[in-house]
């Protein structure tokens, strides 16, 4: 929401956040009728193991910033979600908000969530330090550590599974029935609920009863 009411009110906010090489090339492949040709220009099992090993890296680095009492963690999240809504805002200015959504949430709903379940890891740590509560604080930050890199090594197949379908599916988008792109983005995001809402939900309701 930062992200794309500063673009709204900001001409030069896109730009600083986004980089110019980045615009001009997006605003070249729109002029030449194909918003999302970024995806298209890799060969798939290099754009694959590249995108899938950032991922994972980005998450583990989110994950890592919460040992600075959660601050570094807030502030990465802060820091892509405003990048996110920048981008989708420019989308909508330069008309292909449609395309665009369609897209890059083929492989986003997985990889987005996936980044943002890595930063509640990082700030389970960060809670650690912050809320010793009757632990040392040095027990503590150990015991938060532990849990929170549970869930970061739980999202590896997910960043596994949205590199997938950024490196094959997304490039195709472009020639792909609305509805199929719409399918695979509802069916990741019932997979996200079910697996780190409702699964959870049901295992601890089993293991006190």
């Amino acid at each position: 929401l930062i992200g794309a009411v500063s673009a709204h009110n900001d001409d030069t906010f896109t730009r600083l956040i986004m980089g110019d090489g980045y615009v001009n090339m997006t605003l070249e492949n729109i002029k030449n009728g194909k918003p999302m040709d970024v995806y298209g220009n890799a060969h798939e099992m290099d754009m694959f193991f590249a995108i899938t090993l950032n991922n994972i890296m980005v998450s583990f680095f989110a994950f890592a910033l919460g040992v600075v009492f959660s601050y570094g963690t807030w502030l990465m999240l802060m820091y892509n979600g405003v990048m996110l809504g920048c981008f989708q805002y420019f989308m909508y200015q330069q008309g292909v908000l449609r395309e665009s959504v369609l897209s890059i949430w083929i492989h986003g709903t997985i990889e987005i969530s996936s980044i943002v379940i890595a930063g509640a890891a990082g700030i389970v740590m960060g809670n650690g330090l912050l809320f010793p509560g009757t632990y040392s604080r040095l027990a503590s930050f150990r015991r938060s550590a532990q849990q929170g890199l549970k869930i970061v090594i739980g999202l590896v197949p997910c960043f596994i599974i949205a590199g997938f379908l950024e490196s094959f599916i997304t490039r195709h988008s472009p020639v792909m029935y609305p509805a199929a792109s719409a399918t695979i983005i509802l069916a990741s995001l019932v997979f996200i609920i079910t697996y780190f809402i409702v699964y959870p939900f049901h295992v601890e309701r089993r293991l006190r009863s």
